[in-house]
């Protein structure tokens, strides 16, 4: 019991578990800012974004549903890369996974809280005060993770329901309100425009697959996972959708001018000048509900690569009594903080879509090769209905959408990946030359 206790994470997350995480990743800051953006390129129809973004992640959605029920193990898509394609695919994978997306996304989320509440209080704006406040961030996420999963989770669910509870009440009491002159249009716009809005909106359903990080913590993974994945993506889907409808609704035209804040504008409208606060207060636990999610998950694939011999051992030493990865834990603990407080993370913010679109589309892959070989780890896996048709379209959609990226935006990818491979490479040769083994 006690080798087990030292090699192996504790199983205590349920399906509400995988829900809040979906819900605390995909519902963070760029909701208060998207409605009013995407309003300014496609106009009254920019619904029509919404629902083309909605398709694309629920396909993204059961592909990766059923990767997590075949193969139920902490990595999330890390693991079903390399358990697809091999060591070097799932070398890049992991590394472009924990460091090119989750790492300078949690740099950039500690600066917005900063930035937040900065806003309101200006000694948030002094240097000191922000490497302060990013500490004592970091040290109180790392705590609760270190300790156990369980106790992280009752964190993040606080905040997540806190969150989507108000954003809720605020669309209700908004929906009441609503002109229907301006949510209606006559005729189709450009396919070119809905293609814009579609690129910038697409971007805030990133990082809600890592809800399925933690396959190993989880109490039934063939299940809880893929299901829990699925209703989080419909929930996010719908949630989005009605948000921007309200404030499309109520505000109109009013979003042009109000393009930094609109929610903050529609709160105003409904709760006069207190609604700024309110929309402050929320937008601040919205990042920090984000964050904690992520610092949560993220150690999760690390060790998963440390597990598989992709990387150094110790990364995945198990605490003997919390069952927790607590080496991964502290030393993206430390990452985390030296990113956000030096500002590293801005010049290399151009790698996270990029990174992010290479993982689904190695993701999907798999899914696809698992399917067509029959492949899977357990006897009883959820099944797509349709699936190798809901794949390929899942990838033409996302080779569509990494093509929309910037030049400087391809080049940065292009280069880390090549990077990566270089360093597997090397790796491997000097694991051969020693007689070492090169993966577990």
């Amino acid at each position: 019991m006690a080798e087990k206790q030292r090699t192996e994470l504790k199983r205590e997350v349920g399906m509400g578990g995988v829900i809040t995480n979906v819900l605390s990743i995909s519902i963070g800051s760029g909701i208060f800012l998207l409605p009013a953006l995407v309003y300014g390129i496609l106009g009254h129809a920019s619904i029509l974004a919404y629902i083309f973004c909605g398709f694309i992640f629920m396909c993204l959605g059961l592909c990766f549903g059923e990767l997590g029920s075949r193969v139920p193990d902490t990595g999330g898509l890390y693991v079903y890369i390399n358990r697809a394609f091999g060591p070097m695919a799932g070398f890049i994978a992991n590394i472009l996974y924990w460091m090119g997306v989750g790492v300078l996304a949690c740099g950039a989320l500690m600066n917005a809280l900063a930035d937040i509440a900065g806003s309101y209080f200006p000694i948030f704006k002094e240097t000191g005060m922000r490497v302060a406040f990013f500490a004592a961030i970091t040290a109180f996420s790392c705590f609760l993770n270190f300790k156990g999963i369980k106790d992280s989770m009752v964190f993040i669910k606080i905040l997540t329901w806190t969150k989507v509870l108000s954003l809720m009440a605020l669309v209700s009491i908004a929906l009441t309100q609503i002109d229907f002159a301006n949510i209606s249009w006559e005729g189709f716009p450009e396919f070119g425009k809905v293609g814009e809005a579609s690129i910038l909106l697409i971007f805030a359903f990133l990082g809600g697959e890592l809800a399925i990080a933690n396959g190993g913590e989880m109490k039934d993974p063939t299940r809880t996972g893929p299901m829990g994945f699925i209703i989080g993506i419909v929930m996010v889907i719908l949630g989005f959708c009605t948000i921007h409808l309200a404030a499309q609704g109520v505000l109109g035209d009013l979003m042009l001018t109000n393009q930094e804040a609109p929610l903050a504008e529609l709160a105003k409208v409904i709760f006069g000048e207190t609604g700024f606060l309110l929309v402050l207060i929320l937008s601040f636990i919205a990042v920090w509900s984000t964050l904690s999610s992520i610092i949560t998950l993220l150690p999760r694939i690390l060790y998963a690569g440390a597990k598989d011999g992709l990387l150094h051992p110790v990364l995945s030493k198990v605490h003997p009594s919390h069952g927790t990865p607590y080496v991964a834990i502290l030393f993206l603990g430390v990452l985390e903080f030296a990113f956000a407080a030096s500002g590293s993370f801005r010049y290399l913010l151009v790698l996270v879509t990029g990174a992010s679109l290479v993982i689904y589309f190695g993701a999907v892959l798999a899914y696809l090769k698992f399917r067509w070989k029959n492949k899977s780890v357990v006897p009883n896996y959820f099944r797509v209905p349709f699936g190798n048709s809901i794949g390929i379209i899942t990838l033409i959609a996302l080779a569509w959408v990494f093509f929309q990226l910037s030049n400087n935006e391809l080049l940065a990818i292009g280069i880390f990946i090549l990077l990566l491979a270089v360093i597997y490479i090397l790796r491997t040769q000097i694991k051969k030359r020693s007689n070492q083994p090169i993966i577990n």
